[in-house]
C-alpha cells in the first residue's frame, strides 16, 4: 500500500451535519464520520453560531492514529478478484447490465481454466497475508461454467494454504442451477452466495424469466431450500432489483424472506438496458418505502431481533465504525474483475469499457490505475466534494455516476439522515447490538 497523490478537500465544504432523533439532538462530524449527542443548550449554541460550530467541528475531526488522510490517493494491495467465468445465462432479464454475460459483444466466450488460474496466481502472489483474499465468480450465470468454478475453488484453496493466506469465495447467481455438489462446496468453506431474487412469484417471474419466458421463482426456491436450511460455513443473501413502477418493497421483501433467506438487500436501478431505471419522480416513493421497511426492522432490532434488510444493517454498522472513505468501493484499489479473455477491469459492471481497463493477467498498468483513482476520488467530483455526505456516499458507484441526478443524490442524503437518527436510537436502546460497553 502506497500513497501516490493527494487531492485537497474543498475548504468551503460543510464540516458537520446537524440532525435529530427521537432521543434528542446530534451532530455528525463529516470527516471520519463521528457522531456526538448534544444537550438542548449545546444544540442551541451550535445552531446559533455556524462559524464557531464549524471551527469546533474541525477540531473534533482531527485525524486519529490509524486513520488515513481522506485527501490521499492510495494504491493498496489487490485482495479481491471476480472472475467473469460465463458469457451466457439461462435467464433473460431485460435490465441486466451484463447483457446476459455478453456485455454487448465484449465477452463472447466462456473463461478457460488457463485464464482463470493465471488470474488467481497473480492475485495470490501479491496478496497481503494479514488480510483475507476473496475470489468471486460472476457471469452471466457462473454455474453454466460449473467445472471451472469447482476447479478454481480447489486450486485456489490449496495454493492459498501453501502461502499462508485466508482464501474466501463469493458468487452472484440466479440460483436455478444449483446442484448438491455446488451446495456441498459452499457449505464447507467461507463462501458468500448472493442470489438474485426480485420478490414474490408474480414480480420475480415477470422480471427474471428464462430465455423462453418461463417463470423461475418456484425453481429457485426448490434449488436453494437445502442450502438455506443448512448453510454450513456459507453465507447466503438475497439481492432484489427494484425497477421503476414496482417499488412496493415490504411485500416483496417479505416474500423473499418467506423462502428462507435471513437477509435481503434491495438495489434500485440507476442504469438499465431496457429503460426501467428509476427516474427523478420515483426517488421520493422509493425513499418512503425503504424507510417504512427500515422502521419495521428497527423496531424488531430494539426488541432483540436481527435486522434483515441488508441496506439498513450495513448503513448502521458503517456509521458505528466511523466509516469514511473518498471511494464508494474498492474498484481499482483492492478489487478487480477479470474478463473471460484475461483483461483486468476496475469493476465487474464495466467489462468492455476501456475507461475501466487496467491491465491483464500479465501485468497491471499502474499509471492507468493511478489515473483512475485520482479521477474518481470524491474530492475530484465537482458536486460531491461540497456535500455533507461525501465520505459516507463517496460519490456512488463509479459505473453509475454519469447517470447521477439531483433527485438521486437527495435520496441518498435523506436516507443517510434517517440512518443516522436510527443509529442513535438503536445504540441507546440496545448498546449490545454494536458491542458497546456501558458502565453504570
Amino acid at each position: 500500500m502506497r500513497k501516490v497523490a493527494a487531492i485537497a478537500a474543498d475548504p468551503a465544504a460543510p464540516a458537520f451535519k446537524r440532525f435529530s432523533s427521537p432521543l434528542g439532538e446530534h451532530v455528525l462530524i463529516v470527516s471520519h464520520s463521528r457522531v456526538f449527542d448534544l444537550s438542548d443548550e449545546l444544540a442551541r449554541d451550535w445552531d446559533a453560531d455556524p462559524v464557531a460550530a464549524s471551527h469546533l467541528a474541525l477540531v473534533l475531526a482531527e485525524q486519529s492514529p490509524g486513520e488515513a488522510p481522506l485527501s490521499d490517493v492510495i494504491l493498496p494491495t489487490a485482495q479481491s478478484l471476480s472472475l467473469n467465468v460465463s458469457s451466457a445465462c439461462n435467464l433473460s432479464c431485460g435490465y441486466c447490465y451484463a447483457d446476459r454475460g455478453g456485455f454487448g459483444g465484449a465477452q463472447s466466450k466462456r473463461m478457460t481454466p488457463e485464464v482463470a488460474l493465471a488470474a488467481v496466481d497473480s492475485l495470490l502472489a501479491a496478496a497481503d497475508p494479514k488480510a483475507p483474499v476473496t475470489i468471486g465468480f460472476l457471469g452471466g450465470e457462473p454455474l453454466l461454467n460449473r467445472a471451472l468454478v469447482h476447479k478454481v475453488v480447489a486450486q485456489a484453496e490449496s495454493a492459498g494454504s501453501a502461502l499462508g493466506l485466508d482464501v474466501r469465495f463469493s458468487m452472484t447467481s440466479n440460483g436455478t442451477l444449483l446442484t448438491e455438489a455446488d451446495i456441498a462446496m459452499m457449505r464447507d468453506r467461507r463462501f458468500a452466495l448472493t442470489v438474485s431474487v426480485d420478490g414474490d412469484g408474480d414480480v420475480h417471474d415477470l422480471q427474471r424469466p428464462t430465455i423462453r419466458g418461463k417463470g423461475t421463482f418456484a425453481e429457485l426456491a426448490k434449488r436453494l431450500a437445502p442450502l438455506l436450511t443448512d448453510p454450513g460455513k456459507a453465507q447466503v443473501a438475497a439481492r432484489m432489483t427494484v425497477r421503476a413502477g414496482r417499488i412496493d418493497l415490504t411485500r416483496r421483501v417479505d416474500a423473499v424472506l418467506g423462502i428462507g433467506f435471513s437477509e435481503v438487500g434491495v438495489s434500485p436501478l440507476r442504469v438499465s438496458r431496457d429503460g426501467s431505471e428509476l427516474n427523478d419522480s420515483d426517488w421520493p416513493h422509493y425513499l418512503a418505502e425503504l424507510i417504512a421497511l427500515s422502521r419495521r426492522e428497527l423496531a424488531q432490532a430494539i426488541t432483540g431481533n436481527r435486522i434483515r434488510l441488508t441496506n439498513f444493517a450495513v448503513a448502521l454498522k458503517r456509521i458505528h465504525a466511523g466509516a469514511s472513505s473518498p471511494y464508494p468501493c474498492g474498484a481499482g484499489g483492492g478489487y478487480f474483475s477479470v474478463a473471460a479473455e484475461g483483461k483486468w477491469y476496475a469493476c465487474h459492471r464495466a467489462i468492455g469499457d476501456d475507461a475501466f481497463a487496467l491491465g491483464d493477467n500479465g501485468k497491471l498498468d499502474e499509471q492507468r490505475r493511478q489515473a483512475f483513482l485520482v479521477e474518481r476520488h470524491v474530492h475530484s467530483q465537482t458536486d460531491c466534494r461540497s456535500c455533507w455526505a461525501r465520505y459516507l456516499c463517496s460519490g456512488t458507484c463509479h459505473q453509475e455516476a454519469p447517470s447521477r441526478t439531483g433527485a438521486g443524490c437527495d435520496f441518498i442524503r435523506d436516507w443517510l439522515n434517517f440512518c443516522l437518527a436510527a443509529y442513535c436510537e438503536l445504540s441507546s436502546a440496545r448498546p449490545d447490538y454494536f458491542g458497546i460497553h456501558v458502565v453504570h
